[in-house]
């Protein structure tokens, strides 16, 4: 079965080719890669045109004006000759087994997962680890995935035709995309994993955003607006409630305790036996450093 490898890029040359690399190196042979470069200014084309000339699995498609991640992804998408297509994040690798080991999960039974992730580790600049996720939900996840966010980007191979009846990636969704693309994959299909680390996040200095503060808090708060009605009413107001707990306090990371304390408050209006939400406005109306000592002591709070 062949798999796509959608690669997205922009003006990050260095990590691309570690990426490619990475991918060339998988066990799983039938595949193919297809870097979508989303109108770099960097040598991108120069040095991928040479990794293609040596490997013609390799396909570079470019985009003629910056178009964003979910869009770049969606023209490998829709390039993607493979029955599925896996997406590998230009600033991450995966190890050579990944695939191999993902691919003995699909099959053509009828229950067979449309789905399957895998865990991954970050590492820091430096190499060293900084934490690992493990993959803990398999089978039909919609509820889960509206509880809590599942699977990064880089981890998931999917069955295009799968990929095709949910449109892809919402480009209008800036942040958390993968979260919304579980939400509308978990409609659609059942998930399965492998509970290894088989991707590694390489943190950097290059701009996301994830380094934004602000905007991540915005984009979390966006994915919650999107499925607010679904999560009322298939997980309930105490999910919501931590939604907007989370929400909270992304927004004191970004320095905005005004919008903090207004999302700690929504969060006890939804479930008025929220500690944790009760705790973190209380703390929050005493100052940042006040705020952040006790949030640091009190891992009660979560």
């Amino acid at each position: 079965m062949l798999v796509s490898i959608v690669i997205p890029t922009y003006n990050r040359v260095q990590l691309t080719e570690r990426a490619v690399y990475s991918a060339l190196s998988q066990t799983y042979a039938d595949l193919e890669i297809i870097i979508v470069d989303d109108a770099s200014t960097d040598a991108t084309r120069d040095r991928i045109e040479t990794l293609r000339n040596a490997d013609r699995r390799i396909r570079y498609l470019c985009h003629n004006n910056n178009r964003g991640a979910q869009a770049a992804r969606n023209t490998g998408i829709q390039a993607a000759g493979g029955q599925c297509v896996a997406f590998l994040d230009s600033d991450n690798e995966w190890l050579p087994q990944k695939l191999q080991r993902q691919m003995a999960l699909f099959s053509e039974k009828v229950d067979a997962p449309g789905v399957v992730y895998c865990g991954y580790s970050k590492v820091s600049a430096s190499g060293d680890l900084v934490n690992e996720y493990v993959p803990r939900h398999r089978g039909y996840v919609y509820k889960q995935t509206l509880t809590d966010w599942l699977a990064d980007t880089s981890t998931i191979v999917v069955r295009k035709d799968i990929l095709e009846n949910v449109h892809g990636f919402d480009n209008k969704v800036r942040a958390y995309q993968e979260w919304d693309l579980c939400i509308r994959l978990a409609r659609e299909c059942s998930f399965d994993f492998v509970p290894d680390s088989l991707a590694i996040y390489h943190e950097h200095d290059l701009p996301s955003i994830s380094k934004d503060q602000l905007k991540d808090a915005y984009g979390y708060l966006g994915i919650v607006d999107l499925y607010r009605n679904e999560m009322l009413a298939e997980c309930g107001r105490s999910t919501l409630s931590n939604h907007y707990l989370q929400t909270g306090r992304l927004f004191v990371l970004a320095g905005r305790f005004d919008l903090a304390r207004a999302y700690f408050l929504r969060s006890i209006l939804y479930y008025p036996l929220a500690f944790k939400a009760i705790a973190n406005f209380g703390a929050s109306l005493l100052g940042k450093d006040v705020y952040g000592f006790l949030r640091s002591n009190m891992h009660r709070w979560g």
